[in-house]
């Protein structure tokens, strides 16, 4: 694999394990590469669509495994536990 598509792939994976410097710095190396903004921009987007996936999937085996919890609202934990939030996701656009 030649050095501008692993770094799309580093820069996917960055996305998706929600790691801020190494998005930046792979964003960076992407475009000092030379790589187009769109493929720049559909590897974001994979990264966005495996991070969700897993996440589904973790709601899923929740249900599964606690079917007593709620799941509704998007907390984190460092959001006011009184205010519920939900999640909207970005449309990257270059």
């Amino acid at each position: 694999m030649d050095v501008k598509w692993k770094e799309l792939v580093f820069l996917g994976a960055s996305v998706s394990a929600h790691c801020f410097p190494c998005f930046d710095y792979h964003l960076e190396q992407a475009r000092k590469l030379g790589i187009c903004e769109a493929d720049i921009q559909e590897s974001i987007q994979a990264g966005f669509m495996v991070m969700n996936g897993a996440g589904d999937k973790m709601k899923e085996k929740i249900k599964q495994t606690l079917p007593q919890i709620s799941l509704k609202g998007n907390e984190s934990c460092s959001s006011n536990p009184t205010k519920k939030k939900t999640l909207h996701v970005p449309v990257v656009r270059f």
